[in-house]
């Protein structure tokens, strides 16, 4: 899920947009920084007499510079264990662990959030040097706060409509089936009244864009919010589906005060007793230092912390386009009398009943060409197949062992260098498929070129709601122009 406004900060010649984190203090609110500091040295946190944290120079609200040179590799800071804030370090948690399976059932971050709302609520918490600088209501600016009509006139197309809509219905549904009946079982915990809907759903915003997850597996060394990092190949780091193992989210005090771009310059890595920022570059004076939140999209990025980058300094920018798109195409260009259209319908309905897609699934469109391409060339083979090489499909149960082989060899062909080497059809259909998802979007791709001309001078929502469709129909032109070939 989501996060505080920013704004566009100059860093040399290169125009940066990037998320601010603990954005809810005022300048005058200096006294609330300086005792979080001396918080921080108290616990060990071994902050480098060559960073400073200070509103001046930040590229949104808070953020960490350098006052001297910096080399690769030097640790910044570094956070005790101890320190993080999550449910095993708070007293609350003989609360919490009993009832974990069902906490999570439908959303790993109710523990957390948990948590959250007790130690907020604690005047006593050991955090509360770090959540006086947690953002009040009005510094957090995400989709999720806007009003319905503004998300759809903005952002309509970007995937971030949908996800919103998501994240509201499970807020709600979270609110009320876990969150207020855990409070209320634990008589004395809290005052029910401080929880209400509202004041939870502000809390599912502070985490969605602060909190750090860890991969389980004991190699990995580095970890961005909402994890990444190396991992060995050990099955006890996989779950039964062979997806890789991660702990509960967590919040990392002082880390959540740096912001992210895509070329960023230092990394939180993971040790036995400490979290340690560490450069990845050299750093000269003045510079701000950036963490990365991963290898993130802007739709992911607008999302979860209401900011995007231009375009192309997101490389890691990706449009998720519903699979749908695909049959629409298809069925454009069925003709006659409605046989041909009776047969795409029928391709649909054997890809669904193989279990090759789902209706709700999409084709990821990335910088190289289709992510998933493996997905999407089954797709597009059969529904540019003519219908006697679908009746050999259907009579065969999918594909013979020879076409089987050939398919294996397709790997990778939907990248944008290999796109023109598909048959006709099929490049036809992926086309199509652009030109429909373009017409999707609240701004055209022609009005969206004409707005960044005054990009800089637009409020920070029509900005980087601009940078995110501007990006995402960049990719899908890409497409276009790589199928014409």
């Amino acid at each position: 899920m989501a996060a505080p406004m920013k704004r566009k900060h100059e860093h040399g010649d290169e125009a940066y947009s990037c998320n601010k984190k603990l954005a809810g203090i005022e300048v005058s609110n200096r006294g609330a920084l300086n005792l979080f500091i001396a918080w921080c040295h108290e616990n060990n946190f071994q902050l480098s007499s060559k960073v400073t944290v200070s509103r001046t120079g930040s590229c949104a609200q808070y953020g960490m510079h350098a006052v001297e040179d910096i080399a690769a590799g030097y640790c910044i800071f570094q956070v005790p264990r101890s320190v993080l804030l999550m449910p095993s370090n708070s007293s609350i948690e003989n609360l919490i662990k009993p009832e974990n399976s069902k906490l999570t059932s439908t959303n790993q971050w109710i523990p957390l959030l948990l948590t959250l709302l007790y130690e907020s609520n604690k005047p006593d918490s050991k955090w509360v040097p770090y959540l006086a600088l947690a953002p009040d209501s009005e510094a957090i600016d995400l989709p999720m706060f806007w009003e319905k009509t503004e998300v759809e006139k903005l952002l309509k197309g970007t995937g971030v409509d949908k996800a919103v809509e998501r994240d509201l219905k499970m807020i709600e549904v979270d609110f009320s089936h876990l969150v207020l009946p855990f409070f209320q079982n634990a008589e004395g915990t809290i005052r029910t009244e401080a929880i209400n809907l509202e004041s939870f759903k502000r809390m599912v915003a502070f985490v969605m864009a602060y909190s750090f997850t860890e991969p389980a597996c004991k190699s990995t060394s580095t970890s961005e919010n909402n994890g990444e990092g190396e991992q060995n190949d050990s099955d006890e780091d996989e779950d039964e589906n062979g997806n890789e193992k991660t702990l509960p989210p967590m919040m990392v005090p002082m880390a959540d005060m740096l912001n992210h771009i895509t070329k960023h310059n230092a990394k939180l890595t993971f040790g036995t007793e400490a979290l340690k920022m560490v450069t990845t570059r050299a750093i000269k004076k003045g510079e701000e230092i950036f963490n990365t939140y991963g290898q993130v999209s802007n739709l992911h990025l607008m999302h979860m912390y209401g900011f995007a980058e231009p375009y192309p300094n997101n490389t890691n920018d990706v449009v998720e386009i519903p699979v749908h798109r695909l049959l629409d195409a298809a069925k454009e260009r069925a003709s006659g009398d409605g046989t041909e259209l009776k047969l795409v319908d029928s391709k649909w309905e054997t890809l669904l009943k193989q279990e090759i897609i789902v209706e709700d699934d999409v084709v990821v469109l990335g910088r190289d060409g289709i992510v998933n391409d493996d997905i999407c060339m089954q797709v597009l083979k059969v529904l540019s197949m003519n219908s006697s090489e679908y009746k050999a499909y259907v009579e065969n149960e999918g594909w013979s062992d020879d076409a089987s082989e050939a398919s294996d060899e397709d790997d990778g062909v939907l990248d944008l260098a290999h796109i023109s080497q598909l048959r006709d059809a099929q490049k036809m259909l992926l086309k199509r498929m652009g030109e429909l998802h373009l017409q999707d979007y609240a701004v055209s791709f022609e009005d969206t070129v004409k707005k960044l001309e005054a990009a800089a001078s637009l409020p920070a929502r029509e900005r980087f709601a601009l940078y995110t469709s501007h990006g995402q129909q960049m990719l899908i032109k890409q497409l276009i122009n790589a199928c014409a070939g």
